[in-house]
């Protein structure tokens, strides 16, 4: 087979093998939201609020943060000597109806988890790793006799975006191929890994920094791997003697290229433990790209005069791995930080079938907040702007201010608006618009720090082959100049 056709026939594998790894996704719910929130609904008197709440945090690997309900919020009260802080479920015991101390707050915000007779509780999404069928399941199999309803609410994964900068991120790197032919002619067994690497586009920044590890992987092994594909002698029919010989001729003189095996590995590890990549389809997608990238070792072969199938043969072994890896998977690493910086920013359609009617502004929390701090200073009844009001200052004592009719809140002195993503993302919902999700859905902070282990397999191969380059460029001068 010539070397155009062996190339071919090692990409269509690829090409089933990506098939299968792309209907494996579509099936699992990969590309179904980039985040977003469940909302769970029981009768009021079948199950408390926090037993509820422990039920949801014991499916960790479904979600991403705690679920929002009853018992996670809280109201503030004037104490009279302090602003204290109450639990909206414990709200109801320590306040009464007829007390001017209730401002009418933690009714309309109790109103969000419980109402008509129903309790709510509104679980965050975690992107990339559930469907609606498996969380129905989850939820069934936890809830056990109680009978539950759920609703999904989420925004669509930008699939164009990470697809569209692997699709980039491979034309430059068979550009790069292209032009460094003569230099690194066994680097075209790495072609046939296009198509099926692209499945870990599912998971955007991380699962194309995936894809960069692997090709730096398969380019650093390549020479190993491929005497063990084609040996230059037959080995022994006898299994011990076999192990031995291969010992001799693979292992040995490349024992320094299976040093690098762990720091892969580690750099994996890092990605699967602080992103959104999942381990068992990164593990799937590695076993399969490693049979396709043997079978293109096996047949991908150079053709010489008359068609004659050769493969060449190192006579003399390297000790030391060259690092050639670092340009060619330079624009997969480039593509990753790209998707991490523009994955945030892109829009998309929220998927909804129901209206959320009960919405608390950022301003009824302050308003409340200021309604607690100068009750014990505010007249009863009417209120006049003309009337002076008391207001205590920086020692605790009352101030007269005629001429304000409340006092300055500044938000920094207390904590942040709780619901504050929730109503948001509701008020989004309602509004049918496009815009961005919340960043914490997109495994935030963590899955850019994690991407900075890329930097540790580009930048030192980078240097080290400016060393050699440079080196080789003075040996040149010193002939020139003898």
């Amino acid at each position: 087979m010539s070397f155009f056709r062996s190339v071919i026939a090692a990409s269509l594998v690829s090409l089933i093998a990506a098939m299968a790894l792309h209907f494996i996704g579509f099936s699992m719910g990969f590309e179904e939201f980039r985040g977003g929130y469940a909302v769970l609904s029981v009768d009021e008197d079948a199950i408390e609020d926090k037993p509820l709440k422990s039920i949801i945090q014991s499916t960790g690997l479904y979600f991403v943060g705690e679920p929002v309900c009853e018992s996670t919020q809280w109201v503030f009260l004037d104490g009279f000597d302090s602003i204290l802080r109450i639990p909206l479920d414990e709200y109801g015991t320590r306040v009464f109806d007829f007390d001017p101390r209730n401002d009418g707050y933690a009714d309309k915000v109790r109103e969000i988890f419980v109402r008509n007779g129903k309790r709510y509780a509104y679980i965050p999404l975690m992107a990339g790793n559930w469907n609606s069928d498996a969380l129905d399941k989850k939820l069934a199999e936890l809830m056990r006799d109680i009978p539950f309803s759920v609703n999904y609410f989420g925004i669509g994964r930008p699939l164009f975006l990470f697809f569209a900068v692997y699709t980039t991120a491979s034309a430059l790197l068979l550009i790069f191929i292209y032009r460094n032919r003569k230099v690194h002619r066994s680097i075209v067994n790495i072609i046939p890994m296009i198509p099926v690497l692209s499945s870990l586009g599912f998971f955007g920044a991380a699962g194309i920094g995936s894809a960069a590890l692997l090709y730096g992987l398969f380019i650093l092994l390549k020479e190993p791997l491929g005497d063990l594909v084609n040996p230059t002698r037959p080995h022994s029919k006898y299994f011990k003697k076999r192990m031995a010989e291969m010992y001799k001729e693979i292992i040995l003189p490349y024992k320094n290229y299976w040093f690098f095996l762990p720091v892969f590995v580690l750099a994996f590890a890092v990605l699967v433990i602080f992103s959104q990549l999942q381990f068992l389809f990164l593990i799937a997608a590695s076993v399969v790209s490693f049979a396709v990238f043997f079978f293109s070792l096996k047949i991908v072969s150079f053709s010489g005069v008359e068609h004659k199938r050769f493969n060449p043969i190192t006579i003399v072994k390297r000790r030391f791995p060259e690092f050639v890896f670092p340009i060619y998977i330079l624009p997969f690493i480039v593509g990753a930080f790209v998707t991490m910086i523009f994955t945030p920013r892109m829009s998309g359609s929220y998927d909804n079938s129901n209206r959320f009617d009960i919405i608390i502004e950022e301003k009824d929390y302050f308003d409340h907040i200021e309604f607690q701090t100068s009750f014990s200073v505010r007249r009863f009844g009417a209120d006049s702007d003309v009337f002076p009001v008391f207001y205590p200052d920086s020692d605790g004592f009352p101030v007269m201010n005629a001429n304000a009719a409340s006092a300055e809140i500044r938000p920094g002195d207390y904590p942040p608006f709780p619901l504050k993503y929730l109503m948001e993302f509701f008020n989004t919902v309602n509004s049918g618009t496009r815009t961005t999700t919340d960043s914490r859905a997109l495994g935030g902070i963590g899955d850019n720090l994690s991407l900075l282990v890329l930097l540790l397999f580009v930048l030192p191969g980078l240097i080290i082959n400016n060393k050699l380059l440079y080196n080789k460029k003075n040996m040149r001068g010193s002939r020139k100049d003898a």
